[in-house]
């Protein structure tokens, strides 16, 4: 190689080196300038969140019990099950649409309150015999409750 392949090798992997780096700070300035105007928060309805959550749970645990007792015969246990199964899905996307501050929530909110008062109704059959059932009928109370806080105020 003759020196002024290496010495225009060498000016070029700096240009290039050169024009990286300025890219690279440009970058991180316009990064640093936006995030002066981002504010990190959570979801604006939080009680929404954490309640819809939280009667998921419960919901989860009244329906294995259900599906154990319906396993070794109890069909008493058929329309608790069913409703339960109608409250899970309901509540996780109340949930979702909550922490996302989606425009449908409002509407959700209203058929949510619903399902959790017809599942409320349905456990509160056998609240006194499962522990369970218990659980999940005082979640859906609480959703109900916070479900007609939020309608209240949106």
């Amino acid at each position: 190689m003759t020196p002024d392949n290496d010495s225009n090798r060498r000016n070029f992997l700096l240009a290039a080196g050169s024009l990286a780096l300025a890219t690279a700070t440009a970058s991180s300035t316009v990064i640093a300038a936006d995030s002066k105007h981002h504010h990190h928060h959570g979801p604006s309805n939080p009680d929404l969140v954490k309640t819809a959550s939280s009667c998921t749970a419960t919901g989860n645990a009244c329906i294995a019990h259900c599906l154990i007792l319906l396993g070794n015969g109890d069909t008493e246990m058929a329309e608790c099950a069913k409703s339960v199964q109608l409250m899970i899905p309901m509540c996780q996307a109340v949930s979702y649409h909550a922490a996302a501050d989606s425009k449908h929530l409002k509407a959700m909110v209203k058929i949510c309150q619903n399902v959790c008062e017809e599942c409320e109704k349905a456990c509160r059959k056998h609240e006194d015999k499962h522990a369970e059932c218990k659980a999940c009928a005082n979640s859906c109370s609480d959703m109900i409750d916070v479900c007609k806080t939020y309608l209240k105020a949106a």
